[in-house]
Parts: structure tokens; sequence; C-alpha cells
């Protein structure tokens, strides 16, 4: 896996939190909400393989995203609740 850039990372932990929210956007759904300027990290972050296309064409976090994002949560302690 390639490294990521620390606007990458943030896009990584922004997928991550919709994920715990069980969202699964798709990148049209991103764009609305964050600007058409996210979509070439999104296809950075899938050419580096950080995120996946699933059948639905929702993105979804690879395995070893998901890893990433859980061992720094993990590391930082307890999230805040909302």
């Amino acid at each position: 896996m390639r490294p990521i850039t620390a606007g990458e990372e943030a896009v990584v932990f922004q997928m991550a939190s919709l994920v715990q929210e069980c969202l699964s956007p798709t990148d049209d759904d991103l764009a609305k909400g964050l600007g058409e300027e996210i979509r070439p990290v999104l296809q950075s972050l899938l050419d580096k393989g950080w995120l996946m296309v699933d059948e639905e064409h929702e993105l979804a976090l690879s395995t070893i995203a998901r890893h990433v994002v859980s061992s720094r949560r993990d590391a930082e302690g307890p999230q805040a609740s909302h």
C-alpha cells in the first residue's frame, strides 16, 4: 500500500466515520457534500488501495485502511461521543 497525504488521511478517517454511522456513500454523495474537488482525492485513494468500490458502486475502506484506522483510534484512546 502506498503512503497517503495528510489530506487523503483526513478523507480516510471521514469515510471511517461514515461507515461507523452505517452509511455507505458513493463518490457522487461525497462530491455533493464536500464539493467536486474531492473526486481527485478519492481517485488517488482508490489508486493507492485505501478505498474500494463495491458492487453497489459505494465506497468502502480497504481491509488495510480499516486496520490502520482501528489501530490509530486504539492508540488515541476512546473517542468522545457526540
